[in-house]
């Protein structure tokens, strides 16, 4: 149960944020190891809870009622460790004792876990971050309007956390979008956050942790907020005129249809496999072992009956190539926008970041009647040649599947022996958001970029980016930082020690801007800051990948954007990238490409009010992108590659919008402090009335300072007649 003063809390916060009518009910349970949280719609407040644990694979931990009566894992309580028998069921370690040891594989009879086997590796025992229990996290759902609070704990033993809510503009509450050093202080182990905002968009959306590897490690889970009724029923009348099918329906069940793709890495990353929803099979699994996640519909008649899918790249590096055999895809949207739909779509590519609604047509009973499985396929672009591309151990694979149960041993064997799509001169195959321009001709795959989409609902006028551009900004992501690390126009970010958004006022290590040596690593080894301080104007950003490390695929916080061109580089008659493009210059003798800019600029790319929009692009490697927003969300965002190891090495660049127009976070928050301590001398001056008892604050001037640091928010405290001093100082 809540408390009552939390109960009135959110209360509280849906009356601010909220215009739904107020109910006796404001919060749904999100119980312990529950894959799917919803929230039903006349709730105004939905309230949920995350409580972050470290686990193992192939281990089961004992479950005991918590403070609040809930279940949680038990603290100190040992595992049992499990491994696959001959038989593919689950069976304790010999010797193993405890509740949870068992061979029925009943763990919610015993008040135990269910061990998690990802990619079915047996027998190892692998490091996984869990979210009540369970990776990914449990689905989260809920209704446009409504007002979000989760309660995220952090029960890590000597790790930070936080939780970004990817795809969320979060406009009047950028505190809440989860970035530690930018938005707010980070949940320190043993702590909490309450996160608490309002699902002002609809549409399919994800949370993750935002530190370290934590994500790929498995804190993440699909975000998915219900259109309002009266729009879906306009959204299904639209979609059918353009399908030219009347009385379309379409089946939408987030639970049971949505796709997360990732690719599980053990031993330091050399060994990979590829999992959707947290399952996957490793190279060598048997099949009696194999464990995948099966998506299931029914067979349908009248040609006018669809499912809709989610697609989510989760992933730290890959690039997928999504597909389900004898299936043909119509994308309908993407990161949260509907779009004019794109029939006959072979092959999604779907980067860490992004996500992609379509509609599937069921095959009819005759055919369902011979063929009850179907390969559903994610291919790993660096490692996807082979008839056979089910057996990579690098692709992520499941079973789409007519009817209920699961598949039995030879349908599984049947499904993964699955050839390759056969794309010829006469059947030519359809392939979105290639990272090229196109395919070599042998493949006979046509590509389409995402500025080929249009928005189903466009944008409204007094919205649209439109010209005159009020602030023209380009970016350069490359491996050309310090000692060839990751960076943005040769820069490598630092995120600061405190929160800006709930510290204001801290001292900034920023980057110096335009061209520079970069001979003084604090040149370049800084946080990169932009200003964008004209209300409501237009921004255009140029986001270029100019040197041969690849694409990179870019998240902007706290803004949905239009994606107006994508320009590829050079390639040769092989298909091979062979230079970058022309159109960008970086200045004679800035090996860092620390100004770029235009050499040759483009014809002006027309932004329309039904220009695609996105909040994660691909930029390809050689080439570029250009984005536009309106500056109307004040708060710091940042903008990053979401490849992993390009974010952990600095690829990242941070906006402060309308910075005289921040909203004030909430008291509580101002409270909370976080940054570096400094211990500052005490002199006998200083404890002048120090017999006081209590906690005083002041602000103490360190005289041996000649820096932008020599103020130090200082906190005295009596303990036990002596006396500690808490300085906290941003850097």
């Amino acid at each position: 149960m809540l408390s009552k003063a939390l109960e009135l809390l959110l209360l509280g916060a849906s009356l601010l944020t909220s215009t739904a009518r107020v109910t006796a009910n404001v919060y749904t349970p999100c119980e312990y190891q529950k894959r799917v949280c919803e929230c039903p719609p006349s709730f105004p407040v939905c309230y949920f809870r995350l409580r972050i644990e470290s686990s193992r694979t192939f281990s089961s931990y004992q479950l005991a009622p918590d403070k609040e009566g809930r279940l949680a894992r038990a603290r100190g309580a040992s595992p049992v460790d499990y491994h696959f028998s001959g038989l593919g069921t689950l069976v304790p370690e010999d010797g193993a004792k405890g509740g949870c040891a068992t061979h029925t594989e009943g763990f919610s009879q015993l008040n135990c876990t269910e061990p998690i086997t990802l990619d079915c590796r047996n027998g190892s025992s692998e490091r996984v971050l869990t979210l009540n229990g369970i990776t990914p996290g449990p689905t989260l759902i809920s209704s446009a309007g409504q007002t979000i609070a989760v309660d995220v704990v952090n029960d890590l033993s000597v790790e930070i956390s936080s939780i970004h809510w990817h795809g969320l503009l979060q406009r009047g509450t950028p505190w809440m979008d989860g970035v530690p050093g930018v938005s707010q202080c980070p949940i320190l182990p043993g702590g909490s956050y309450y996160y608490i905002f309002n699902a002002s968009s609809a549409g399919t959306f994800w949370y993750h942790s935002h530190t370290g590897d934590q994500r790929t490690k498995g804190i993440y889970g699909a975000f998915i907020i219900r259109e309002r009724p009266d729009f879906m029923i306009e959204a299904t009348a639209r979609l059918g005129r353009l399908l030219g099918t009347q009385n379309v329906t379409v089946i939408d069940t987030p639970s049971e249809h949505t796709a997360m793709l990732l690719e599980w890495a053990v031993n330091g990353g050399q060994t990979k496999s590829g999992l959707i929803n947290g399952r996957g099979a490793s190279s060598g699994t048997p099949l009696s072992s194999t464990r995948l996640t099966v998506f299931h519909v029914e067979p349908g008649n009248e040609g006018n009956q669809y499912y809709r899918f989610r697609l989510v790249g989760v992933q730290s590096g890959s690039l997928y190539r999504f597909s389900i055999s004898q299936h043909k895809l119509t994308i309908i949207g993407t990161d949260g926008n509907f779009v004019e739909p794109l029939r006959s779509v072979d092959y999604v590519f779907v980067h860490t970041g992004e996500r992609y609604d379509f509609l599937l047509e069921p095959v009819t009973p005759e055919i369902a009647n011979k063929t009850q499985n179907f390969l559903v396929l994610a291919e790993d672009m660096l490692n996807n040649e082979g008839s056979i591309a089910a057996k990579s151990p690098f692709n992520a694979v499941g079973v789409l599947r007519y009817g209920q149960g699961n598949p039995s041993l030879a349908e599984y064997e049947y499904v993964l022996n699955t050839p390759s799509r056969r794309c010829t001169p006469q059947n030519l195959c359809l392939a979105l958001n290639c990272p090229f321009r196109n395919y070599h001709s042998d493949k006979h795959i046509n590509c389409i970029p995402v500025t080929q989409l249009r928005l189903l609902f466009p944008t409204s006028p007094d919205q649209v980016p439109a010209d005159p551009v009020a602030d023209q900004l380009f970016f350069n992501f490359a491996l050309n930082g310090e000692n060839n690390s990751p960076s943005v126009n040769g820069r490598n970010f630092i995120f600061p020690t405190g929160s800006l958004q709930t510290q204001p006022g801290q001292p900034l290590a920023k980057c110096a801007l335009g061209r520079t040596s970069c001979l003084n690593p604090q040149e370049c080894v800084c946080s990169h800051v932009h200003e964008l301080n004209n209300t409501n104007q237009t921004v255009q950003l140029v986001l270029s990948a100019l040197d041969s490390s690849g694409e990179h695929s870019i998240h902007l916080h706290g803004h949905s954007f239009h994606v107006i061109a994508i320009v590829y580089g050079e390639y040769d008659t092989d298909g091979n990238l062979k230079a970058p493009t022309r159109d960008i210059a970086c200045n004679p003798g800035d090996a860092r490409c620390t100004a770029p800019g235009w050499k040759s600029a483009p014809t002006p790319a027309a932004v329309a009010p039904w220009t695609v929009r996105k909040d994660t692009v691909v930029v390809p490697a050689g080439g570029y992108v250009i984005i536009r927003f309106r500056s109307t969300n004040p708060g710091w965002w940042l903008m990053h590659c979401h490849m992993e190891a390009d974010f952990a090495g600095g690829m990242a660049v941070l906006f402060n919008e309308l910075s005289f127009a921040h909203p004030r976070p909430p008291p509580a928050l101002e409270v909370l402090k976080c940054g570096s301590y400094v211990p500052v001398p005490i002199f006998a001056s200083s404890l002048r009335n120090s017999h006081h008892a209590g906690v005083e604050d002041r602000l103490v001037e360190d005289k041996s300072r000649e820096s932008s640091h020599s103020q130090l928010a200082c906190k005295m405290q009596q303990l036990n007649y002596f006396y500690l001093v808490f300085c906290v100082v941003p850097i």
